[in-house]
């Protein structure tokens, strides 16, 4: 008995088995591209650029490419090294990450993102002044931009490298809640920390000086400085007081 032949089945072996070889072909021809495009030009992305003004395009690239002297554009792609480059470019401790990869239409893209600093840190060590970052990590100045943000001083940072590290959680946390706080980050120009971590803060307006205690219990007294803000001094006057405290618990102490 003779055996029918499937030519449709036979049709769709025919036609998988052709876009299989296809595929493979691509894949074989996009990995022989990628390895001997050449770089078109170098695209730079900096991400929070609208937030911060410490770097620009133009120092990335210098950094990727040493000043000029390692010409990137024209080079064939698998001569470039990324990892190198990225490592060149974090040497500039106010990036806080880098990425750069090649694109798809041949540019060699670098994204970075800076350092969005929440406090200046005036040192009295012999070191010089730092930002510190809402995740406790500091970085250095510019001396293209500065930040217009809150002031630390005192002996607590002294030797201090960092609030990163264990037992600075509270304080860190104390630092963001004020430049979250529109009301707060406008009114507290300083705070001074002594090496107990007794915290003083220095106001925007008014004569006094507020007594703030360790960073504990930190939003029930920033609640009893906003209502001494809005509810007293605007009947007692801002130069009413010299002397706030809040150190103790349920009071708002005033001199």
């Amino acid at each position: 008995m003779e055996k029918k032949v499937n030519f449709k089945k036979i049709g769709r072996w025919v036609m998988a088995g052709s876009a299989l070889i296809g595929v493979v072909v691509l894949i074989i021809f996009s990995s022989n591209t990628f390895s001997t495009d050449r770089c078109k030009k170098i695209e730079v992305k900096i991400k929070n650029a609208n937030e911060q003004f410490f770097i620009d395009a133009k120092e990335i690239e210098s950094l990727a490419t040493r000043q000029g002297s390692d010409q990137l554009t024209g080079r064939l792609f698998d001569k470039i090294d990324l990892r190198e480059i990225e490592k060149r470019i974090l040497k500039n401790k106010q990036i806080k990450s880098c990425q750069v990869f090649r694109g798809i239409e041949g540019n060699l893209n670098i994204d970075v993102e800076q350092h969005i600093p929440v406090a200046r840190i005036l040192m009295s060590d012999g070191r010089e002044d730092v930002y510190t970052d809402n995740e406790g990590y500091f970085f250095p100045l510019s001396e293209r931009y500065s930040a217009r943000i809150i002031l630390l001083s005192g002996e607590y940072f002294r030797n201090l490298p960092s609030l990163k590290q264990k037992g600075q959680e509270k304080l860190l946390n104390f630092i963001n809640l004020i430049n979250e706080d529109h009301f707060l980050k406008a009114q507290f120009t300083q705070l001074d920390i002594n090496k107990a971590g007794n915290i003083t803060i220095v106001p925007l307006l008014g004569k006094h000086i507020i007594e703030f205690g360790e960073a504990e219990n930190i939003q029930n007294r920033l609640n009893r400085l906003k209502i001494f803000y809005k509810q007293i001094l605007p009947v007692k006057g801002w130069d009413a007081f010299s002397h706030i405290s809040v150190k103790y618990d349920g009071q708002v102490v005033c001199k």
